[in-house]
């Protein structure tokens, strides 16, 4: 399902765009830890994809983005958010 999705390509260009991880490296299975990835720049990756795509991406706050395993588990996740949203879905607290 990840791999047919065109959003897919996108959201790991923002990955490697954030976290300064070379984007060949990015694969779905390459875990967080492996790759090096802080807590700091993963929040910062999720804040730029809701920007990019005006949705809210639910995380556990006080695991800052650490439920994610792996690059798959964060672009799944971002991809069932969108399907989920209602389409042109805004931020709730967009002024």
């Amino acid at each position: 399902m990840i791999l047919h999705d065109p959003r897919a390509d996108e959201i790991l260009d923002i990955v490697a765009k954030e976290t300064g991880v070379d984007r060949a490296r990015l694969t779905l299975d390459a875990t967080i830890s492996d790759l090096d990835i802080p807590s700091l720049d993963l929040v910062q990756t999720i804040f730029a994809i809701e920007e990019r795509y005006k949705v809210d991406i639910p995380v556990v706050s006080e695991r800052t983005g650490a439920e994610f395993q792996t690059i798959g588990d964060l672009v799944q996740h971002v991809l069932v958010t969108l399907e989920a949203a209602p389409s042109g879905s805004h931020h709730p607290n967009a002024g």
